[in-house]
């Protein structure tokens, strides 16, 4: 499932079937992958390394174009499975925060941006917090009130973040 999950990925941030394939042979051989992703490991890594790859092509897939947004709520129940299979999830979280927050930092937000953020971050922190060993960290840890912020800026003042020119309709000043 991994290797499907990352050949997915690269096929969708390369926008070609070649990379995808590419991507999932150099997966397929790599030891780390293998030694973490056997079925027969019974270890949490078998199935996070899935839940990993699934959240980032679920992240990309919502990003594609304005009528993708809606995979933003995929995102969140493969991040929300994520958080309960693997204790790395934090990882995939500042990840995804501090991809969204580049995004506006470059110029790039846009309602799809903003839509696929927001159903990411509510469902996955919901699923999140109904784990019993997480509980309620989202809110108390520094190390994942990053995402929050951009949350929080997402939905404050989404009129001040910059908008490229190709979301506002107009060349930029």
């Amino acid at each position: 499932m991994a290797t499907t999950f990352l050949a997915l990925l690269a096929a969708e941030c390369g926008k070609s079937w070649a990379a995808g394939t590419a991507g999932a042979l150099v997966m397929s051989v790599i030891p780390a992958h293998i030694m973490r992703s056997v079925a027969g490991g019974f270890d949490n890594e078998s199935f996070a390394v899935s839940a990993l790859c699934a959240t980032f092509y679920f992240w990309c897939r919502a990003l594609r174009d304005e009528k993708s947004w809606w995979w933003g709520a995929v995102t969140g129940v493969a991040y929300a499975y994520m958080v309960a299979v693997w204790g790395g999830y934090i990882f995939v979280l500042n990840m995804i925060g501090v991809h969204a927050a580049a995004l506006v930092a470059f110029g790039q937000y846009s309602s799809s941006l903003h839509k696929a953020y927001t159903l990411w971050y509510v469902i996955g922190t919901f699923g999140a917090t109904r784990v019993p060993v997480v509980g309620m960290q989202p809110f108390k840890s520094l190390e994942q009130l990053g995402p929050c912020v951009v949350f929080i800026a997402m939905q404050v003042a989404p009129e001040r973040l910059p908008l490229s020119h190709a979301c506002r309709g107009r060349p930029r000043a």
